[in-house]
């Protein structure tokens, strides 16, 4: 007999693992199409029919994250995930930071959690008793002065659990706003997991476990700079996080991806450095049909400033077209104030300083994507050099003024 044959007759628990889908032999027994024969119930699994136990259990598990499913199977199975998910590890951090940081508050949420569970077990019991009591009065019930005074301290005692329940609860949400201040960290380390998973798209060697991230969360937060603010210290615990996972993930790329890498970073931990439709145009995600298939390369050389080269001509005009804000800001038309730039070998740093002050670092990059590409990967390194240096001096700056005050 095979190894499911003789779980499902011995009611035996059956795990069958690396499973993407539900096999068509399974689904009598998933259905539980059971035929009573005499005192006992079988199922037919395949072209046999076995005697079916009632302690029969079985698991089915997969590596794949979203397995398919038919129809008709979900709604006789139970699917649970046991993926990270973004509010789960968000609650995980949150509990280690507060047992570094609060552990007093860690200790009295356990407390209160035992002491909910125990009161409302007492009174499950009482209710138990009460009905036990009830069922088993004779006579009359008016006249039963046992029973009366008897309900009446179960009554009694039921009231004060309740009592000692809701104190319980407003205990518990006074400590929860005390431990929703260290939420902010517990959200930005939670996101930045997230961030360093996404480098599995680009190379399935860069896979980067929980546990090795934990271990550098748990590291980052032995950081020995003590304020009296929670705000900064939490500030100085995510820049000292971020350090830690940059070196860390750096450290496991190629040379060749870990600009790309410091890209991605900047614009999962900060997206607000990047406006609508910006981060799609760099990837590519917005391409050319964007610009009207009827625009010529005669209709666009009329609308495009003659100073720039001829094989630009699609990407500024796609520029044009995505963010004409943008477009009109930059003063292309005037090729004085353009000609440093078209001709410097260091263009990036060239951009007229009148246009610096009103386009984002970011914007920059664009522009140097649209009309110098050749100088695009060292635009790149000074916006992504810029705004990881830049966050770090910001938690710092913070932490310098609490000490002023």
């Amino acid at each position: 007999m095979t190894a499911l044959e003789l779980a499902v007759r011995f009611g035996k628990t059956l795990i069958i693992q690396e499973l993407d889908g539900v096999e068509p032999v399974l689904y009598p027994l998933l259905r539980r199409d059971l035929i009573a024969q005499g005192p006992r119930y079988v199922v037919q699994i395949g072209d046999k029919v076995i005697d079916y136990n009632e302690d029969f259990r079985l698991f089915l598990a997969t590596r794949n994250p979203s397995p398919f499913i038919p129809p008709d199977a979900a709604s006789v199975i139970t699917e649970v995930n046991f993926s990270t998910t973004r509010s789960g590890l968000r609650g995980q951090l949150l509990a280690l930071t507060i047992q570094q940081e609060r552990p007093e508050l860690e200790r009295e949420k356990t407390r209160l959690l035992q002491q909910e569970e125990e009161k409302k077990i007492q009174l499950a019991l009482l209710e138990e008793s009460l009905l036990e009591t009830l069922a088993t009065a004779q006579g009359n019930i008016l006249e039963n002065k046992e029973l009366i005074e008897s309900l009446n301290q179960t009554k009694a005692s039921s009231a004060l659990i309740h009592d000692a329940l809701v104190e319980s609860h407003r205990l518990q949400m006074s400590l929860d706003q005390e431990r929703d201040a260290y939420l902010p960290l517990a959200e930005r380390a939670s996101n930045m997991y997230f961030v360093i998973t996404d480098l599995s798209r680009i190379n399935n060697m860069y896979r980067f476990s929980l546990s090795a991230f934990l271990r550098i969360f748990h590291r980052a937060l032995q950081t020995k700079q003590e304020s009296n603010s929670t705000e900064v210290r939490i500030a100085v615990l995510e820049a000292s996080l971020k350090t830690m996972v940059y070196e860390y993930v750096c450290r496991s790329l190629f040379k060749a991806d870990q600009l790309m890498f410091a890209l991605h970073f900047v614009k999962g931990m900060h997206p607000e450095l990047l406006q609508e439709n910006e981060w799609d145009t760099f990837t590519g995600l917005i391409v050319g049909d964007m610009v009207k298939k009827a625009d010529s390369q005669k209709s666009l050389q009329e609308q495009i400033p003659s100073w720039i080269d001829q094989e630009r001509l699609t990407a500024v005009a796609l520029l044009k077209s995505t963010f004409p804000a943008l477009y009109q800001s930059l003063c292309l038309h005037d090729a004085g104030l353009w000609l440093a730039f078209s001709r410097s070998s260091t263009c990036e740093q060239e951009i007229p300083p009148f246009i610096t002050k009103k386009i984002s670092r970011f914007q920059q990059v664009l522009v140097v994507q649209a009309l110098r590409p050749d100088r695009l990967q060292s635009a790149m390194a000074t916006f992504a050099s810029h705004a990881l240096v830049c966050s770090f001096r910001l938690y710092m700056n913070l932490f310098c003024a609490q000490d002023l005050i």
